[in-house]
């Protein structure tokens, strides 16, 4: 009788024993596939052209090539074992963006593709429209969300071009109006100032201090002018580098008085530039005049000039002065928009304008406290 229990107590045993060990096998098993599902997953999205995020809400746990390289990394683990998806997020969108996770891992359906900014590992900012939607059974994690993001940056920097150019013409339209009405009326005032100067022996001073300041409104009056209606163009070929050479000669002196240095780093390679000579100079002017103004306390301004390929050529101004605070930079170029106490905005306005003209863009980044930097693309031929 006892041999008989025992016998079953064994028998129970080991059936329970094998049980488990079919159950934890079965799981495996189920674990197993859960892991080949993942990696298939990986492997067929990981060198698509879209960047694409895997991530739970707070941690990624997966990029593709192209996610990869809009954050400017080539592994996930160059930043940390564990990469926070908020921290690639800027500051305006992390609520918002959360606020789009939280919702979509409440449904099966995607949501809507949105604008967004990103911050990659340089600190740069990046436009991108971001779409999400739930996945199911992830390996270790369950539900997770996968993220594809759209670099729409080209897309944002021709929208600005095309609003740039349209305030270009209204500011041109606006500016003719203006130097119209005001132009008559001031050359009456200048020339009867001067001609009573000479009539009235005292008070000389105040006469003096008129003319002044009828000149100053006289110079805001040719800006609006070379603004409405800019002087054809005559464009030539011509030395870039004998350009540069010539305004950094005629600016000299003010870099001087100003404790400035400006440091040319042209190429003798690049030579000839089908381009209008006295426009490009006046680009260039006020460009470092600005830049100059910039550093009331002395400075280096670098000036770069480089092949980009055989059909573009670089200008690149780089001071080391005040900077621009971020917000401001989309004005830049704007109606009768200027960072400085006295001034109209007017040079920066018809500076664009000349680089349109010549087929090219001009970019401008800053940094309060670290500087700014203009960056011109031209043409060879137009």
């Amino acid at each position: 009788m006892r041999r008989k229990a025992r016998a079953i107590y064994c028998n129970q045993t080991l059936a329970e024993r094998t049980k488990r060990k079919l159950t934890l096998t079965s799981q495996e098993r189920d674990n197993d596939a859960s892991y080949s599902v993942a990696l298939s997953y990986q492997r067929l999205i990981k060198y698509l052209p879209e960047p694409i995020f895997v991530h739970d809400g707070i941690e990624v746990l997966f990029a593709n090539q192209a996610g990869l390289r809009l954050l400017g990394m080539t592994e996930l683990s160059e930043i940390m074992d564990e990469v926070k998806i908020w921290k690639f997020m800027h500051p305006d969108n992390q609520v918002r963006s959360m606020e789009r996770i939280r919702a979509v891992m409440q449904t099966d359906e995607p949501n809507e593709f949105e604008e967004c900014r990103l911050i990659d590992v340089s600190g740069e900012v990046i436009d991108v429209e971001v779409s999400s939607t739930r996945i199911h059974n992830y390996p270790g994690r369950g539900t997770v969300v996968q993220s594809v993001f759209r670099d729409i940056r080209g897309r944002k920097k021709e929208e600005e071009a095309l609003i740039h150019s349209e305030k270009l013409s209204v500011a041109g339209q606006m500016a003719a109006g203006i130097a119209h009405e005001i132009r008559n009326p001031l050359t009456s005032l200048i020339g009867f100032s001067k001609f009573l100067k000479t009539k009235i022996d005292k008070y000389h001073e105040y006469f003096d201090i008129m003319l002044v300041e009828l000149d100053r409104i006289n110079s805001i009056v040719q800006e609006f002018m070379a603004l409405a209606k800019p002087q054809a163009s005559q464009f030539r070929k011509h030395d870039l580098n004998r350009i540069i050479g010539n305004v950094l000669t005629l600016l000299e002196t003010q870099a001087i008085l100003k404790d400035v240095q400006i440091i040319p780093q042209l190429d003798s390679e690049v030579t000839e530039l089908l381009c209008d000579e006295n426009q490009l100079k006046q680009v260039f002017v006020n460009v470092l005049k600005n830049a100059i103004e910039a550093m009331p306390s002395g400075g280096i301004i670098t000036i770069t000039l480089t092949n980009v390929d055989a059909q573009q050529i670089a200008v690149s101004i780089i001071d080391e002065g005040t900077g621009i605070p971020e917000e401001q930079l989309p004005k830049l170029g704007g109606p009768f928009f200027t960072t400085k106490d006295s001034g109209t905005g007017l040079g920066l306005m018809i500076c664009y304008r000349i680089i349109e003209g010549h087929q090219g863009k001009m970019d401008i980044k800053s940094m309060p406290g670290k500087g700014t930097t203009v960056a011109i693309r031209l043409p060879r031929n137009l």
